[in-house]
């Protein structure tokens, strides 16, 4: 299974203002998680074109009925793994700190499996979230980590102006792994094919 992971889009608009290159980076996704900051519910409904959509709200996100949009966090189970999500893994609490510039997390010495579940209310194989607009991607006792990082106003390790990330997960036979895709790339290589 193909999941998408997406977050920070902060649309200003209607939501449908998405840039095409990131529905392309997105093609071929089974579920698509957003983890807050939309803005918008237009931007859940844009993403819909492409696959099912679940997500958590970021600080001010608006509000839906239905289960689409959680508020805070939620767990997806997915081929046997649990999916924790949160728009800010410091937040609700416990928190795991991210680092001074905001590009990785300040693990606690030990306990995170506890403290991952507590945060959840159940444990998780896999947590997705984003708030620092900063890609990350890696494992710690067990539990992968994952910031899709932003694939519209993307962090410092891009250029002011381009199009930034979103990540992809990879669910088989109990096994995850994740993928970091560049929009700008995937939006060059789709100019090119279209080009000839």
């Amino acid at each position: 299974m193909k999941i998408g992971v997406i977050s920070d889009t902060h649309s200003a608009g209607s939501g449908w203002d998405l840039p095409k290159p990131v529905l392309y980076a997105l093609a071929g996704c089974d579920l698509i998680l957003h983890c807050g900051d939309l803005e918008c519910i237009g931007v859940l409904d844009c993403l819909e074109q492409v696959a099912p959509v679940l997500a958590v709200r970021g600080y001010e996100d608006p509000r839906e009925p239905g289960d689409r949009l959680a508020d805070t966090t939620r767990v997806v189970t997915v081929s046997g793994l649990k999916i924790g999500m949160v728009h800010d893994i410091q937040w609700p609490s416990p928190s795991i700190p991210t680092s001074p510039d905001g590009t990785g997390l300040v693990y606690p010495a030990s306990g995170l499996r506890e403290l991952v579940a507590r945060k959840f209310g159940e444990s998780v194989d896999v947590v997705v979230f984003g708030d620092t607009h900063e890609e990350l991607i890696e494992w710690q006792d067990g539990v992968l980590f994952v910031n899709p990082g932003s694939p519209t106003y993307p962090g410092r390790r891009h250029s002011t102006g381009s199009l930034g990330t979103v990540a992809l997960l990879y669910i088989d036979d109990g096994r995850v792994e994740a993928e970091l895709v560049d929009v700008a790339e995937v939006h060059q290589n789709t100019r090119e094919k279209i080009n000839g």
